[in-house]
């Protein structure tokens, strides 16, 4: 009886080990994705962005587009654990013809995402900011 708890001990310090061992960088990943969250101004602009949007989430998503409008491109929900992507773009308004194009990227599984959704998430910001007219 005392083997087990020692070795339950052992293993939730272990897990709160880890979890800490990782928290700086995924603040730093967080950071870096507000940082490069793709923007947009005025009509060429905004189309070129969005369309390479919908193509991305068509490219990268591991569920079909469910819902598609000038504001807003979701994929079918992740559901039964599963580790594809789902995948949600939003087109938030700033002001003055600006945009944001904000996504949200998850999957249905306790243990990740594959591939890892915030480095999809990242991939995203980084590929439909580079967008040109």
């Amino acid at each position: 009886m005392q083997i087990r708890g020692l070795i339950a001990t052992a293993f939730s310090a272990t897990v709160l080990v880890s979890g800490c061992a990782t928290a700086p960088q995924d603040n730093q990943r967080t950071a870096e994705l507000q940082r490069t969250i793709p923007t947009c101004e005025g009509v060429d602009d905004c189309n070129a962005k969005w369309e390479s949007a919908q193509l991305w989430v068509v490219r990268n998503a591991g569920f079909k587009i469910q819902t598609q409008s000038n504001v807003l491109i979701e994929t079918y929900n992740a559901t039964g654990g599963t580790t594809d992507l789902a995948v949600r773009v939003m087109k938030e308004p700033q002001g003055k013809g600006k945009y944001r194009l904000l996504v949200d990227v998850w999957c249905d599984n306790m243990f990740g995402c594959i591939p890892n959704a915030m480095d999809t998430a990242l991939r995203f910001n980084r590929e439909i900011g580079a967008i040109k007219p």
